[in-house]
């Protein structure tokens, strides 16, 4: 874990993940509520889940007809690498 600068109130600021240049598409944000539905609650967690995806049922109801779970896969790379696998989903969603 990176140690943050701590402010003056002794807290470490939560920068927004969003300001990293993450930004999923719609297909990838309900791909990661999905995971949170299922109890991911970070980022690395819900990649974990992707092969749960591919296998279940849910992907068109997930990511429609269009979208596959692939695509996802890639956007969520380049979030791990963005913002890492520790970001909550909260903050993400």
């Amino acid at each position: 874990m990176v140690p943050c600068d701590v402010t003056a109130e002794g807290d470490c600021p939560v920068s927004d993940p969003w300001d990293d240049e993450f930004a999923p598409s719609i297909a990838a944000r309900n791909t990661l509520r999905w995971a949170y539905e299922m109890g991911a609650s970070t980022l690395g967690e819900a990649y974990d889940m992707l092969e749960q995806l591919e296998i279940s049922n849910d992907v068109p109801e997930v990511l429609g007809h269009d979208d596959t779970v692939e695509g996802v896969r890639e956007e969520l790379d380049v979030g791990l690498e963005t913002v890492g696998p520790d970001v909550l989903l909260t903050t993400l969603l």
